[in-house]
This record gives structure tokens, C-alpha cells and sequence, in this order.
């Protein structure tokens, strides 16, 4: 195993799926609580806003120096399919009310789909980078960047 900075991709992308791990065990422990409706929608808005920016950042900078270096179509094109319906889900999440009774669930399955998609990139994808030819700091230090781009957009599109 090669030495990792703190900033290198395969670091910085292991903290965000540790950070929302958080965030969906907080949304459960909220959700057992039986706590209301705004602290719900706010931190499922916080989920949905955090998984955004996450996957722009993969998607626009991650994916397509992963399919080079590593020369493997599938598994990137996989991984952009979860993306796909991990936006399906959080527009779902966003367009009900914490009120209504699906919404919870909405959450619930998106965890469960992120899950996957974390092991996946985890367990596959993020070794295979450490072998590869590419800056991995360097990258890191972009999908940081534009990570934090996207969020601004989210915060300042209110949403």
C-alpha cells in the first residue's frame, strides 16, 4: 500500500463517505427520535446537498482520470449509473415534505443505495487508483475545489 496525504483524492473522497455515513446514522437517530418535521428536511436537505456536491466532483474531474489510468470502462460507467440513481432519489427526497410518510423512506433507501456505491468505490476502485500513474494530490486537491464550488452554487440556489 502506497503512503497517503491527507489530501490526496483516495483520502479526501474516504472522508466524504465517512461524513455522510454520519449524516444518514444522525438522520436514523432523528428519525427514532421521533423528531419533528424540520430537523428532518434540514438534515436530509444537508444529505441531499453534500451528496451533490460529492458527485460532481467525481463525475466531473474522478471518473474520467480513473477511465483513463485505469482503462476500465465498466466500472466507471457503473459507477456513474449509481450517481444516476442516487439523483433520482434525492429529487424524490426533495420534492416531499418531511411530513409525508414516504419521505423518510426516500432517505432510507438513498442511504442504502450510497452504501454500495461507497463499498464499491472503497473496496474496487480506490486500491486500483493508489497503483496508477495519476496525482493523486494534485486531484485531491481539485475534487476539493470543486466540491466546494458546488456547494456554494447549492447554498446560494437555496437548495
Amino acid at each position: 500500500m502506497t503512503h497517503r496525504n491527507a489530501t490526496d483524492a483516495v483520502s479526501v473522497l474516504t472522508a466524504d463517505h465517512e461524513s455522510v455515513r454520519r449524516l444518514f446514522s444522525e438522520f436514523e437517530e432523528l428519525v427514532a427520535a421521533h423528531a419533528g418535521d424540520a430537523a428532518r428536511r434540514a438534515l436530509a436537505e444537508l444529505i441531499c446537498n453534500t451528496l451533490t456536491a460529492h458527485a460532481a466532483a467525481e463525475e466531473e474531474l474522478l471518473y474520467p482520470a480513473a477511465r483513463d489510468a485505469l482503462e476500465d470502462d465498466f466500472r466507471i460507467d457503473q459507477a456513474e449509473g449509481e450517481h444516476e440513481d442516487m439523483r433520482t432519489l434525492i429529487r424524490q427526497v426533495r420534492s416531499l415534505g418531511a411530513a409525508d410518510g414516504r419521505h423518510d423512506a426516500l432517505v432510507a433507501m438513498l442511504a442504502s443505495v450510497v452504501a454500495a456505491h461507497v463499498r464499491q468505490e472503497e473496496s474496487d476502485l480506490f486500491p486500483r487508483l493508489e497503483f496508477t500513474s495519476l496525482d493523486l494530490d494534485r486531484l485531491g486537491e481539485q475534487l476539493v475545489r470543486r466540491r466546494t464550488e458546488a456547494l456554494l452554487l447549492l447554498a446560494k440556489a437555496g437548495g
